[in-house]
């Protein structure tokens, strides 16, 4: 054949046609099995893309339509293509001929993600033929492609997608036109993750799980959670995405009242700057190939936030340990970072500790849950350090057994003078723990 024929041609093509197109570089046709279901999508992924009809054997045995079953096919495809990493872009439909049903699935090269393992052997379409990698080749591969991350991979999104407001502000925020703005969020014509992530109207809809659910609950961490009312869920372009979820945060944590003369100011509990940071990594740094979302949970004492991780839990004691940094998606920074979202180079944890060590709050406390799938969680407590000095630690232990204090009670108790009672119990009005109630002759403090 002397034209080009691309993937959509040949998957374009009608029922006729289809069962005596030749096998070749871009198609192949096989029985409905997982086995080569798998080993074929592994093949097209790795080298250009292609086609595979199911439901008839190959040509040179004769071409006979066995066809297929579909909710049994739905089922074989969804195993095969599970077992294959990293994952195509596919996309598959029925088709009728003679009163028996075939299936045909769109395979797309997996660009600068390449080679396609199935069931962890590499695979590559070779003329008519799937053909295993041998180490020399899967190394080559990897010198030319290694290192790329996950949000180059290609999605069902197309530049109609695109929230083209977002996109003009990035043209002026990066000072680049905008066609090279999409040169670097799209492969063959569809947008890659990092472009659905960045620019996309609704990036769900492209990529599961590529969205925040936020749900306050009426109890502290550690006790049966009861959710109130229903949970939020957010799914808009990067930018717009951490500023919303930012303030729905801020309008249910509680404020703190500062006096500058006769004039009452409410700052958050915790600062925006804190708040946007812990939401941006967790949209920034997120493994994108799960199918987990982002999950913010709001407490009376603190918020946590939980999203699926790259990294694991020795890898994460290595960042701990030697302060180093580590950044999938590195893409998405050319986004964030303009916008100011972004924490400057893997620095925002320590930036995170620094200012809430400064407010004198409880330590945040960052951990990965979990191994190949695993979590990244990151809880802000609310409160503020209580002193580890021993009379401190009884005189909180006392407060906690009753409903009001005292300083008479606390000089007895812990065998003080009024003076430190006085200035023990002030010192946890000043940190946000108690509220003073009366005149000098008659006070009293309860829990705030």
């Amino acid at each position: 054949m002397g034209e080009k024929i691309t993937i959509e041609t040949i998957y374009n093509l009608n029922s006729d046609k289809l069962i005596t197109y030749p096998e070749g570089e871009l198609f192949d046709r096989t029985i409905s099995d997982q086995e080569n279901i798998g080993v074929r999508i592994a093949s097209f992924g790795t080298k250009n893309g292609g086609i595979i009809l199911v439901g008839q054997k190959d040509l040179k045995e004769g071409g006979e339509i066995i066809g297929i079953d579909e909710e049994e096919f739905q089922r074989t495809f969804s195993q095969a293509i599970s077992n294959v990493k990293p994952t195509p872009l596919t996309q598959s439909k029925i088709i009728d001929y003679k009163n028996k049903k075939l299936a045909l699935i769109e395979v797309r090269d997996v660009g600068e993600l390449k080679p396609c393992a199935y069931k962890k052997t590499f695979y590559e379409r070779k003329g008519e033929s799937c053909l295993p990698l041998q180490p020399e080749e899967v190394r080559l591969y990897h010198i030319v492609y290694g290192g790329v991350n996950i949000e180059s991979l290609p999605t069902h999104a197309s530049k109609n997608d695109i929230d083209m407001d977002e996109l003009k502000k990035y043209t002026e925020l990066l000072d680049k036109d905008e066609r090279t703005i999409l040169e670097s969020i799209m492969h063959d014509g569809s947008l890659t993750i990092r472009g659905v992530v960045a620019l996309s109207k609704n990036p769900v809809k492209y990529i599961e799980g590529a969205f925040i659910e936020i749900q306050k609950y009426d109890n502290i961490l550690g006790s049966p959670p009861a959710p109130i009312g229903t949970s939020i869920k957010l799914s808009k372009p990067a930018a717009i995405l951490i500023e919303e979820a930012t303030q729905i945060l801020l309008q249910n944590l509680p404020v703190e009242r500062k006096y500058e003369g006769a004039r009452m100011i409410e700052l958050p509990i915790i600062p925006v700057s804190v708040i946007r940071e812990v939401i941006t990594n967790s949209i920034a740094h997120r493994n994108y190939r799960s199918n987990e979302h982002v999950r913010i949970r709001i407490f009376a004492d603190c918020f946590d936030i939980s999203n699926p991780a790259v990294v694991s839990e020795k890898m994460w004691k290595d960042i701990l340990a030697n302060h180093t940094t580590y950044h999938p998606n590195e893409g998405l920074y050319m986004f964030l970072n303009p916008k100011n979202l972004y924490e400057g180079r893997g620095e925002g944890i320590w930036k995170i500790k620094e200012e809430l060590e400064r407010l004198r709050k409880i330590e945040p406390e960052f951990k990965v849950i979990g191994d190949s799938p695993s979590s990244f969680y990151v809880k802000i407590s609310l409160s503020q350090k209580i002193s580890k000095d021993v009379k401190m630690i009884r005189l909180v232990s006392m407060i906690k057994k009753n409903e009001k204090i005292t300083s008479s009670k606390v000089m007895k108790y812990l065998g003080v003078s009024r003076v430190t009672a006085l200035k023990m119990l002030n010192k946890l009005v000043e940190e946000g723990l108690l509220e003073h109630e009366g005149t000098t002759k008659t006070s009293k403090y309860k829990i705030k």
